[in-house]
C-alpha cells in the first residue's frame, strides 16, 4: 500500500480537482487528508467523496503544513509514503510508474520522480527540472531534490524523522536533509516516470507568500542542523544549502530593505 498525505488548509478552489486526480487511480493507495484548521468548506468537499480509501483527520498537534505532515505519517499505514499539496494532481497511473520504480531498486529508502508544472499566467504545462533515472548522492544530488511531493519513502525508513514544526519554510528541504543523514543515497526514476501535476497557481502558497522571519528561522535551523551532525558528507551539503539560500534573490531582497 502507498499512504498519500495531503494536508489542506483552506483550499476549496484547488481541492475538487486534487480529489478527482486521486480517486480516479487504481491501485493499493490511502489517501490521507489532513485538516489544518481550515475555515472554508475544504473539509466537507473532502467529507462529501465516498472513496473507500479516504482517510480524514485534524492537525492537532501543531498548526501549518509540517505539523499536518507529521500528523499524516503518524497514522498512514503503507509501506511507502509520499506526499502531495492540496493544489496539486496525482497524474493518471501513478500507481504502476510508481510500483514499478520500487521494483527497479528494492534495497531504496527514498525514490524521487520527474514532475510537470503547470503556470496559469501563461497556461503552459512544462516538463521541469527532469533528472536522469538511476543513484544520486550528496555528492551529487538531483535537480529539485528537496521537495517532498515528488518522492516515495520506506514508511519503516521515516520512523523517528519529522517535519520540523517550527518552519513555516524551507520544511521540504530540512526534512529531506534528515533523511540524507539516515542514507545518503536517493534512487531516481527512469526520465519519464512522471507522478504529479505540480500547479503554480495559488496566490496563498508559501512559496509565494514566506516573509523575512520564516527565511530567517530556516537559516537558524540549517545552522543547527549542521553543529548536529558529524558526517562531513552531510554537513558538507547542508552548508552548500546554507550558501545557497544566503545568495539567493530573497536574502538580497530583505538585506537590500534593511540597507
Amino acid at each position: 500500500m502507498i499512504s498519500v498525505v495531503i494536508p489542506f488548509k483552506d483550499a476549496e478552489k484547488y481541492l475538487p480537482r486534487c480529489l478527482n486526480s486521486l480517486t480516479s487511480q487504481e491501485g493499493d493507495f490511502e489517501f490521507i487528508f489532513v485538516d489544518d484548521d481550515s475555515t472554508d468548506n475544504g473539509r466537507e468537499i473532502v467529507d462529501s467523496n465516498d472513496d473507500h480509501r479516504i482517510v480524514i483527520t485534524d492537525n492537532v498537534k501543531a498548526k501549518g503544513v509540517s505539523g499536518a505532515r507529521n500528523t499524516g505519517v503518524a497514522i498512514a499505514s503503507g509501506d511507502w509514503v509520499t506526499f502531495l499539496d492540496a493544489d496539486d494532481e496525482l497524474l493518471p497511473n501513478a500507481y504502476e510508474t510508481f510500483t514499478k520504480a520500487i521494483s527497479e531498486d528494492p534495497f531504496a529508502n527514498i525514490i524521487q520522480f520527474n514532475h510537470l508544472r503547470y503556470y496559469a499566467q501563461i497556461d503552459k504545462t512544462a516538463f521541469k527540472y527532469a533528472n536522469n533515472g538511476g543513484a544520486y548522492d550528496c555528492d551529487n544530488l538531483p535537480k529539485c531534490w528537496f521537495g517532498v511531493w515528488n518522492k516515495l519513502f520506506n514508511a519503516d525508513f521515516l520512523k523517528g524523522v519529522k517535519f520540523n514544526e517550527k518552519l513555516n519554510y524551507g520544511e521540504d528541504g530540512l526534512f529531506i536533509l534528515d533523511c540524507l543523514a539516515k542514507d545518503n543515497y536517493i534512487h531516481h526514476a527512469g526520465y519519464n516516470d512522471t507522478t504529479v501535476k505540480h500547479y503554480f497557481d495559488n496566490p496563498k502558497s508559501l512559496s509565494k507568500s514566506k516573509k523575512e522571519t520564516d527565511l530567517f528561522k530556516y537559516v537558524k535551523e540549517l545552522e543547527t542542523f549542521i553543529k548536529k551532525h558529524k558526517s562531513p558528507t552531510i554537513r558538507w551539503t547542508a552548508c552548500k544549502v546554507l550558501s545557497d539560500e544566503w545568495k539567493s534573490t530573497s536574502f538580497k531582497t530583505i538585506i537590500g530593505k534593511q540597507k
